[in-house]
């Protein structure tokens, strides 16, 4: 492992200088890009994304003008992907602005980096993390996968924040050591994934790195020159942060809760009428008949990667004094044989939020007789009554008409 390290760090830059060195005297070339990038691509605002894959720059340029300007934001999993719900808050938001970002997999670590690349733009912002009790179970408690890492931290939110003097050093440590730890399964890793990588080598063999560190950034100082993706996330920044709007002005009509609330209980009991256990009819057919109750395992937190994830995320949060606030998910008690397992876990959560004074709406409950029927449409996704519930703790709190 340490051998193969050393190659991809050391040995390849070498022959990667040979040609960066060639690139950057080579002066027509590099002008005749310039003119290509210098002006970025027109891009549209949307109210939802599912990752920033591939630098997505229309998604990063949406997530950044909501944070800065004070649209609320809904961060969360694979609970956003059900968009044939009315309360879905990218739909239930419909007539106001709103943002949502993310898909199955967007745990704790890649939110951190995702929000660590638009450090400069949160001051105004109006965040709600949707945390899923799964994550923190046997199964995803390693934390966010390699996968999941790059398509919410592309290339160019990874060198905004190498790049970010003002960035606490604990946060930008932590996420150096996640590239580190993971150095060796990341295919054809460029230079700025090489310089995060050898930055978090101890003091000791800093001597060592630095004619790679220098061959390193003497790449990325060509790639400046010549892609315009590299840098966009500073120039979404510095526009965004130059423009003097008003912040987005949130509020929503009165609504009548108690009747949106009737209507899906309603609708809930046509769609789950084949089943015990409060599952949409489909799913149940698909899923879990005759088949056995899913059963967790719990995972103390001191050996529960998510759990120190979640913890450098709201350490970060604390220290940018970001206005956020959590929803900690449900699961469904009659479809689980033993979700009181996940108790202790779900505890030192919500201790953790609240001795930090974010606002928490807390749905978990592994008691059956407190389970509402419909609150979720299968086993870990909301139905429209749990959404409501969502979409009323957004307004109460973010409701600039309070």
């Amino acid at each position: 492992m340490l051998i193969k390290k050393v190659v991809y760090t050391h040995i390849i830059p070498l022959f990667i200088a040979l040609t960066v060195t060639f690139l950057i005297f080579n002066k027509q070339e590099v002008s005749k890009k310039k003119e290509l990038t210098t002006n970025p691509p027109v891009v549209n605002s949307t109210n939802y994304a599912e990752h920033f894959y591939n630098e997505n720059l229309e998604n990063q340029l949406a997530f950044s003008i909501a944070l800065k300007n004070s649209i609320p934001v809904i961060i969360g999993s694979s609970e956003l992907t059900s968009g044939h719900l009315d309360a879905l808050p990218q739909n239930f938001f419909k007539n106001e602005k709103s943002f949502s970002l993310g898909h199955a997999g967007f745990q704790s670590l890649a939110i951190l980096t995702s929000l660590a690349a638009n450090r400069e733009l949160l001051q105004t912002s109006k965040i709600t993390i949707i945390l899923s009790p799964g994550w923190f179970e046997k199964q995803y408690s390693s934390g966010t996968s390699l996968k999941s890492f790059f398509e919410f931290c592309p290339t160019n939110y990874l060198y905004q924040i190498y790049k970010d003097g003002k960035l606490d050093n604990a946060t930008k440590s932590y996420i150096k050591q996640y590239i580190y730890n993971n150095y060796d399964k990341i295919s054809s890793p460029n230079a700025v994934i090489r310089l995060m990588s050898r930055k978090h080598i101890a003091d000791a063999t800093e001597a060592v790195n630095i004619p790679f560190n220098y061959i390193d950034e003497k790449e990325i100082a060509y790639m400046e020159q010549v892609d315009f993706s590299l840098t966009a996330q500073q120039t979404i920044i510095n526009t965004l942060s130059q423009t003097k709007n008003k912040p987005y002005h949130f509020h929503l009509k009165k609504t009548n809760w108690d009747s949106l609330n009737n209507n899906s209980k309603k609708q809930f009991k046509l769609i789950s009428n084949n089943n015990s256990i409060a599952v949409n009819n489909d799913y149940y057919n698909q899923w879990l008949k005759n088949k056995p109750k899913k059963k967790m395992i719990f995972v103390e937190r001191t050996n529960n990667q998510e759990f120190k994830d979640l913890n450098a995320l709201v350490d970060f949060l604390k220290i940018n004094k970001c206005n956020v606030q959590f929803v900690i998910m449900p699961l469904n008690t009659k479809a689980h044989e033993n979700l009181s397992v996940l108790q202790p876990t779900i505890n030192d959560i919500t201790n953790l939020l609240k001795s930090s004074n974010f606002k928490v709406l807390d749905m978990f409950t592994p008691n059956v007789n407190q389970y509402e029927d419909g609150i979720l449409e299968d086993i870990m996704h909301p139905y429209n009554i749990g959404w409501y519930k969502i979409d009323k703790f957004i307004i109460d709190n973010f409701n600039d008409d309070k």
